[in-house]
């Protein structure tokens, strides 16, 4: 992951002037940086607040990036080095970042608090994702095309579900945000696709 790149580019992206219009050249150049880059392909653990911070901040990219048709097409279509697509590497991002969690008693409350943004904006996108009427069929089919990717699903909406997972005595407030607000969207995902697996199977 080049992060010097990133770091340069995301605030191009999420310049409000540029975002304004999708006939720009600079807004489109630098967006096709970032895709082309794979930003998200390097799953390892983070534990460096500068890395945590700029992931959360590509995810809010892809988010915007998919409120049109052709980033939707994007996200879902374009091929990476690994044969996978966005979606997919958002729930390994996912399923890394928790898994650092586990076993661990201490941790800087800063680190926790970012990873705790992050968990927290890749559900509001999976959830938008997933409720949209003109998307969620196909999000829903992505999110489970295979047993190694369901399980993959599954597997973040069940740990996310749950309250009291984990060692959070570092920051209240992203305690809190874990507790209530990360559940509640982590709920209302593992629905969506529990409901998708079983009109499958009916």
């Amino acid at each position: 992951m080049n992060l010097e790149i990133l770091e340069t580019k995301i605030p191009e992206i999420l310049t409000h002037e540029q975002a304004r219009s999708s006939k720009s050249r600079n807004w489109r150049s630098a967006a096709q940086e970032i895709l082309d880059m794979e930003f998200l392909l390097d799953c390892v653990p983070c534990f460096c607040f500068c890395e945590l911070k700029l992931r959360r901040n590509a995810i809010i990219v892809l988010a915007f990036l998919a409120s049109g048709k052709s980033g939707f097409e994007i996200l879902l279509g374009h091929k990476l080095s690994k044969q996978t697509n966005f979606l997919v590497l958002i729930l390994q991002l996912l399923v890394s970042e928790m898994d650092v969690e586990v076993g661990k008693s201490t941790e800087p409350p800063e680190i926790f608090k970012e990873r705790t943004l992050l968990i927290r904006e890749a559900l509001i996108f999976l959830n938008r994702l997933v409720s949209n009427p003109s998307y969620s069929t196909a999000v829903l089919r992505v999110l489970t095309s295979s047993r190694d990717v369901a399980s993959l699903t599954i597997d973040i909406a069940n740990r996310l579900s749950r309250v009291g997972q984990g060692h959070w005595q570092s920051d209240n407030a992203a305690r809190q945000m874990r507790e209530s607000e990360i559940v509640d969207l982590a709920r209302v995902f593992r629905k969506r696709v529990f409901s998708y697996l079983g009109d499958k199977r009916s």
